[in-house]
């Protein structure tokens, strides 16, 4: 068999590996965060948020075209991510052997050693980026960085391609350099059409220009008798003129186009012209000989065309689809969904700064200056700039720490757990106690724990220096791709604290650029090892230690990192999405208006209703977005699917003067004609206590959010729905109103003593109680749960990831509550069996619960008499208990723990379980002896803890005051903001 045979049956192998690993792995139908979106909009060609995927969305049309049922069209367009990862993998591995090969010398006058090597070294270096934990899990889902890293990679190889044809026709013309008249060039006009389709992918895929660029330089620029100061001179002066380059097509082309024709206010007939002119160039440019304009000519044209797939935003913007993210169906809006306007502005280069002084970012009287790190205007955010000195230690330690290299080391070191600001761990206890690590109980927790020992980090890092010795030049190269899809996203992006979520996915470019160097050092182990037999053995046994060295190298990098990646990286059998929106839809009344808070509760709920057709009546409201006029203008005059535009009385002068406003607290009062409501909610007027009327006016307290100091506000969204409530009041409470159970209490207007608990929802009703969690209405509130779905979340070999965990614990607060007030009406049975079905859905051993949850799971069994529930409810809450107070960073978080505690004593005595509770309080004393703060006996018994009047009194801080005798029963809820791309 001939070499150039092989050479394709091994890429075909490594290929069909990854399509097969991803196949196996792929996510069944929706997931949370933005894949909903994506989805939706690919289906019906909508307009997703900005900057847009248009490109995207073109082939997650086709992929959905070919779905064979709607239930399937999630499916469908995954695999386009499926199909990009594994040309990715497929790339990376011909990438590794042409770097391999540059100084290795031509494929056919190789040794079969060195032949088998530099196969040998793609094989491991792309398996062990296709099991990378950042790669694998954007491949499986329907999101933009699977295809944008395709075209990274892709542009890469071609490059490369360019850069060995221009040699070989160079030296067919005696060696004489002509960079401009070459026809290996034909590459660079491909690559130049890459970057312009890679536009309506995602804009990371552009950073691969740098690459393209000093490629290029090294290639046909470099001279071999420049001194180093001469070489490195003109390095940086490629790296200048590539910048220049690189901002001219973005922003310059890219968002400079749609600005011409704005400015013009002709924009087809402007288009039209600027065709005949890349025309004419290029067809004059040809004719007269002049190869460097021609290729100039040729490499803007095709970006043109490529970037043409934007138009399809324009044109179905017009259309006013359901999704209609901006409305930029005018060249002004087009410019700002293009600039993201949306999301702010982020200084760059110079800007306000935090105010280490006064402890603020004030824009208006703040100082500006140069790199500044700390700039956001959000209070919030301030907590956590006080914690630094400077913007050059927040950048340091938070942007290029915790943002880049923590990331980076979860993929090639190891990664602690899946939950929010994990550390990066090796799984060698003497590296690894920079992290805190916690307890991990079910079969999802630890499965999220991977620990590589840190092997692909130290034979990336030996491949790299192995590369700088072999061929300086690429490996710089190398070096800059991996430098400006890491660090370099890390400047441009000026990241702000408190992320709604992680962002190694954003990365992936640089772990790509890195995942090389692993091919190339596993190359280089074996090259030694060849080199040491050489000349001591011949034939065939001169390749067996190079061979066992690459077999040792595959099973300990790639080979162990697929093994500990699988299970967590498996979502064939996930449907936690799906069933969540569609329990949340169903919960709604007919024609009803649902607010929800972020990303996870709207976009699976606009998946399940643009594809699946799932309630489509419910209009979905997100409040995120209602801080937005162009949102609130969709709103009130467009219908979506089968409901009708919504009661908004806002005037158009008003949604333009709209924005954040001081708020004083405020009695607010809705009308409400009781006669005619009467027979209407009937179903929530079981009885005529005075708990059941109906009031009238609504009346209740709006107190407004805390901003600053003795300050209140009211966002926009606040404004906005109220205004809905008041209107749809005054038409007679024609649509029912909800709150999705996910919207933080800070957006609930301050209404939950008037909600009606219907599932996922909350119900807005003029009837007022005093249940925090909402009123419950026996063979309502547990008819719509009892219809809920929970797809194999009994399946304990199913992996859940931190954030569906989260979701799916929420569930058992207002399952709890349900069965809880239920058992209170005299509805025992229907109470147990809706919370005993659950349970038996749910299984504590599958989804861990917290504190919270687990104390509201109890507390319901308690009250329905199943005290051998509470015991084993409790003696689950024991550890989890102790934990918190051995881990507890701080007074409050301390104090937390000891209320939790005191529950837990409260009810075992409750629960009369004497042996259980003198275990109980003997660890506890244990524990408390060795904590960081005292607990005296006043402060025990406000928490109803034993006393101890044996202990010492000790030089550690006090705990501060018990808290109320009865917590709070609203749950924790915190904001879940929309995300920023």
């Amino acid at each position: 068999m001939n070499r150039k045979r092989i050479d394709r049956l091994t890429a075909g192998l490594v290929f069909l590996w990854a399509l097969g690993l991803y196949v196996a792995t792929v996510a069944p139908t929706v997931s949370f965060w933005d894949p909903g979106e994506r989805i939706a909009s690919a289906y019906t060609l909508q307009v997703m948020h900005p900057p847009g995927a248009p490109f995207y969305l073109l082939l997650g049309r086709l992929f959905a075209m070919l779905a064979p049922s709607q239930e399937t069209v999630a499916l469908a367009v995954n695999l386009l991510s499926v199909l990009a990862s594994a040309g990715t993998v497929l790339l990376a591995h011909l990438v590794i052997v042409r770097l391999v090969r540059r100084w290795q010398g031509d494929r056919s006058a190789l040794d079969t050693g060195p032949y088998v090597i530099s196969l040998a070294s793609g094989v491991v270096g792309a398996v062990a980026f296709s099991v990378s934990d950042s790669f694998w899990f954007n491949a499986g889902i329907a999101e933009v960085y699977a295809l944008s890293t395709f075209f990274t990679a892709l542009v890469v190889w071609l490059v490369l391609r360019w850069s060995d044809a221009a040699r070989a026709e160079e030296a067919q013309r005696g060696g004489s350099r002509q960079p401009f008249q070459l026809n290996a060039n034909r590459y660079l006009v491909l690559i130049a059409f890459l970057f312009g389709m890679a536009t309506g992918v995602h804009l990371l895929s552009l950073l691969a220009f740098f690459f393209v660029a000093f490629i290029v330089f090294f290639t046909e620029f470099d001279r071999e008798h420049w001194t180093s100061r001469q070489r490195w001179l003109r390095i940086v002066g490629a790296g200048a003129v590539a910048s220049l380059l690189f901002f001219s097509i973005y922003p310059g082309l890219i968002v400079g186009l749609p600005s011409l024709f704005a400015s013009v206010g002709a924009p087809f007939l402007t288009a039209i012209v600027l065709g005949l002119v890349l025309a004419y160039g290029v067809y004059a440019t040809h004719q007269r000989r002049m190869p460097v304009a021609n290729l100039a000519f040729m490499c803007v044209t095709v970006i043109f065309i490529g970037y043409a797939s934007y138009a399809l935003v324009f044109v179905r913007s017009a259309t006013d689809p359901p999704i209609d993210m901006n409305d930029p169906d005018t060249i002004e809006k087009f410019i700002s969904y293009l600039e993201r306007e949306q999301y702010g502005d982020t200084p760059l280069l110079q800007g306000v700064t935090f105010n280490d002084e006064t402890g603020q970012v004030s824009r208006r009287d703040g100082e500006s200056t140069l790199f500044p790190r700390r700039h956001s205007v959000d209070p919030q955010h301030w907590k956590v700039y006080k914690r630094y000195d400077s913007d050059l230690e927040f950048f340091v330690d938070y942007q290029v720490g915790y943002m880049y290299v923590r990331y980076f080391l979860w993929n090639f070191s190891g990664r602690a757990s899946d939950v929010q600001g994990a550390p990066w761990i090796t799984g060698i206890p003497g590296l690894d106690q920079h992290a805190n690590t916690q307890s991990l109980e079910t079969p999802s927790e630890k499965e999220s724990r991977n620990v590589y020992f840190a092997l692909p980090l130290l034979l990336g890092l030996f491949g790299a220096f192995y590369h700088f010795g072999r061929d300086w030049r690429r490996a710089f190269s190398v070096f800059v791709l991996f430098f400006i899809t890491g660090i370099g996203i890390i400047i441009y992006l000026n990241q702000t604290p408190m992320q709604p979520r992680e962002r190694h996915y954003s990365y992936v470019g640089s772990f790509f650029a890195f995942s090389l160097w692993i091919g190339i050092g596993a190359g280089g182990v074996m090259q030694m090892a060849y080199e040491s037999v050489r000349d001591s053995l011949s034939g065939a046994a001169r390749l067996m230690p190079a061979l066992g060295a690459g077999l040792l190298v595959f099973m300990a990098v790639p080979g162990w990192m697929t093994l500990e990646n699988y299970g967590d990286h498996d979502r064939s059998e996930n449907y936690v999405p799906r069933d969540y929106a569609h329990n949340m839809l169903t919960s709604v009344e007919e024609n009803g208006i649902l607010f929800t808070n972020g990303d996870n509760d709207t976009y699976p709920l606009w998946y399940l209703q643009t594809v699946e057709g799932v309630r489509k009546d419910v209009r979905v409201v997100n409040l995120s977005l209602l801080n937005t006029k162009w949102y609130v203008r969709q709103l009130k005059n467009e219908a979506a699917y089968a409901s009708e535009p919504l009661p908004i009385s806002l005037s158009e002068d008003r949604i333009d003067q709209l924005g954040y406003r001081r708020w004083k607290p405020k009695q607010m009062k809705l009308p409400v004609d009781t006669d005619a409501l009467q027979s209407d909610l009937a179903a929530y007027l079981p009885d005529s206590s005075a708990a059941s009327r109906l009031e009238s006016p609504m009346a209740w307290e709006l107190k407004g959010r805390p901003f600053r100091q003795d300050t209140r506000i009211l966002q926009t969204a606040d404004v906005v729905t109220y205004d809905m409530l008041r209107t749809n009041a005054q038409n007679g409470w024609s649509r029912p109103l909800y709150f999705a159970v996910t919207v933080a209490r800070s957006g609930q207007l301050g209404l939950s003593n008037y909600f009606q608990l219907e599932g996922q929802a909350y119900r807005v009703l003029p009837i007022k109680h005093n249940s925090p969690l909402g009123r419950v209405i026996p063979g309502l509130t547990d008819e719509r749960m009892a219809d809920f779905r929970f797809t194999n979340l009994s399946d304990s070999t199913v992996y859940y990831n931190e954030n569906a965990r989260r979701m799916i614990d929420g569930y058992r607060l207002h399952y709890s509550h349900a069965a809880e007030q239920l058992g209170q009406k005299g509805h025992s049975d229907t109470a147990g069996r809706l919370l005993t079905d659950f349970t038996e859905a749910v299984p504590f051993s599958t989804i861990p619960a917290d504190m919270q949850t687990l104390f509201f799971t109890a507390r319901a069994y308690q009250s329905l008499g199943r005290t051998d529930k509470v015991a084993g409810l409790l003696a689950d809450a024991e550890p989890m208990v102790f934990d918190r107070l051995r881990s507890a960073s701080s007074r409050r978080r301390f104090s937390r723990a000891l209320q939790y505690a005191g529950r837990v004593r409260s009810s075992y005595l409750k629960a009369n379980q004497t042996d259980a509770l003198e275990s109980f309080d003997q660890e506890l004393e244990r524990v408390l002896a060795d904590a960081s703060f005292q607990v005296p006996a006043r402060v025990r018994q406000a928490y109803g803890l034993a006393s101890d009047s044996a202990r010492e009194p000790s030089r550690m801080p006090a705990v501060p005051g018990a808290p109320p005798s009865t917590p709070s029963q609203q749950p924790d809820q915190p904001d879940q903001p929309a995300s920023n791309e």
